[in-house]
């Protein structure tokens, strides 16, 4: 049997909400053991969301009153069996505690700390205070989505689990420093520049023509036609992109326009954008008229990029989700079954990774404090009793 390619590596999560959560979780499913460390003092606050569900799959959950003075020993405690820590509080907080990177590293000096933060650790806003939805304003990237009409812009928290997968890549490449060079890492996030630097194609042409990027739908700049289109059923779209002259023409054949194709009028995405109009609405004559799989199968069949645009229980009954593994069994203690996602890689000749369901509070700290530090259970009573461990 083949080891997960973190078999034998510790995490201490010290992390809450989704981006640092949804880390730890990715390096779980890669074989890491994961230790989420929370108090029931101040709870993780997305622990009642089905969220919770998935950011926090196959860990461990030991119960620790940070605010107690009485619990720092402890936390060093943990924190010297580990490889990696993940925190994810408030700019200077972990520091405070007594849990800055130099202290750390008298306890284990090959530590990896992880610290990310809204606005990052430096810096004129490093003490501002934000969630990921909050940064998608602040950064500039609501300014330019949506469609430019003056609606408000749909809602939807995309920051947090993308940072957390590139939390987990950033994490993976520390810890390869860390088996080559013995060295471990102070890694100082910032989920404001990470959002922001997604945006660089805005920000340099502001740069160079003083000109602010503006909403444009499902528009691009340099490919059309590209967009959604009505298909049969309620509230039923494909997604068309053409990507150059020769798709055009195959796709203007196809949908009965012969008087466009090698038409001068039309050659350029710039010309066919002076008749989007008109051409949208032979698209939407042609589409509404089928299915919105079938359009996908006749266009890919041609080479043109084309997928519905489904909602989520078309996404959960999607066979392909199943079929390749994405969407896996797991029986709860309660005796319930529920599909859970798992990851969307599969590693080459290595076990099937152990998918266990998010943890409560507190499950583990039998586990934890008992056999792994080794506590004397008269002093683990009285640390529940004082409400350091809670």
């Amino acid at each position: 049997m083949n080891e997960l390619p973190l078999s034998g590596i510790r995490i201490i999560d010290f992390s809450w909400i989704i981006a640092g959560p949804t880390a730890a979780r990715h390096l779980a499913l890669m074989g890491a053991e994961v230790i989420k460390v929370g108090s029931s003092r101040r709870p993780d606050p997305s622990t009642k969301g089905s969220p919770y569900q998935v950011y926090n799959q196959s860990k461990e959950y030991c119960a620790l009153n940070l605010s107690n003075k009485d619990s720092k020993n402890i936390a060093i405690d943990l924190i010297s069996t580990a490889d990696v820590v993940i925190e994810n509080f408030a700019a200077g907080v972990f520091d405070r505690m007594g849990f800055d990177y130099e202290t750390l590293r008298e306890y284990r000096p090959d530590i990896i700390l992880l610290s990310s933060a809204g606005t990052g650790h430096t810096g004129p806003d490093k003490n501002f205070v934000a969630y990921g939805s909050l940064l998608q304003h602040y950064t500039g990237w609501n300014t330019i989505s949506g469609y430019g009409d003056g609606n408000p812009i749909k809602g939807g928290l995309w920051a947090d689990p993308w940072v957390g997968m590139e939390l987990s890549m950033i994490l993976m490449a520390a810890i390869n420093h860390r088996m080559e060079s013995g060295k471990g890492q102070y890694i100082d996030y910032s989920m404001a520049e990470s959002l922001t630097a997604s945006i660089s194609s805005s920000i340099l042409d502001y740069q160079i023509s003083g000109k602010l990027s503006e909403p444009n739908g499902n528009k691009s700049l340099n490919k059309y036609p590209h967009g959604l289109y009505k298909c049969l059923g309620t509230d039923k779209w494909v997604s068309i992109s053409i990507d150059n002259n020769i798709q055009w023409d195959e796709f203007c054949e196809l949908i009965n326009q012969v008087k466009w194709v090698n038409n001068s009028d039309f050659n350029t995405v710039e010309k066919r954008k002076l008749y989007e109009l008109e051409i949208d609405k032979v698209i939407n004559d042609w589409t509404k008229l089928q299915e919105d799989y079938d359009v996908m199968h006749i266009l890919q069949a041609i080479g043109i990029e084309a997928a519905p645009s489904l909602d989520i229980s078309r996404v959960y009954s999607d066979p392909s989700l199943y079929e390749s593994g994405f969407l896996s069994n797991h029986v709860f203690a309660d005796g319930t079954e529920k599909m859970l996602p798992t990851l969307p890689w599969n590693f080459t000749n290595i076990s099937d990774f152990e998918l266990s369901a998010a943890p409560n509070i507190g499950d583990s700290n039998e586990k934890i404090y008992l056999d792994l530090l080794g506590i004397d259970i008269k002093i683990y009573k009285d640390l529940i009793e004082k409400k350091v461990i809670y």
